[in-house]
């Protein structure tokens, strides 16, 4: 691989610690570094891609499912019943780490305006 790795494949390779939440073959999922709330997660399929229209349909699709297993568990586990899942696709859509992934943040109380995560 000619290019630097992403953090996130550095965080796959175990080169840089991380909470992990969950992980298997495809996938690995842990805490956001930088949360806009507590318990913000990311799901990221191992396998570096810049962002989901590179992935291929079966890791996104199995990243997705795991997305939602893990946030059904926020609802059960937690309480929490607010949540954002989102994927930032581009620059200027807000992506800063060029590594596909999908954010969980959830929301104990109402947000304030849209704007106010990203």
């Amino acid at each position: 691989m000619s290019k630097n790795k992403s953090i996130f494949s550095k965080i796959v390779d175990r080169e840089i610690p991380a909470t992990i939440l969950y992980e298997d073959d495809v996938v690995i999922a842990f805490l956001d570094a930088f949360p806009y709330s507590e318990g913000h997660f990311l799901v990221v399929p191992k396998d570096e891609k810049e962002n989901m229209l590179e992935s291929d349909e079966k890791t996104f699709l199995h990243a997705m499912k795991v997305a939602r297993e893990l946030a059904q568990k926020l609802v059960v586990d937690k309480g929490i019943e607010s949540f954002k899942l989102l994927v930032n696709t581009g620059a200027n859509a807000g992506q800063t780490v060029f590594h596909t992934h999908i954010h969980i943040i959830p929301f104990k109380e109402k947000m304030k305006s849209n704007s106010e995560v990203i």
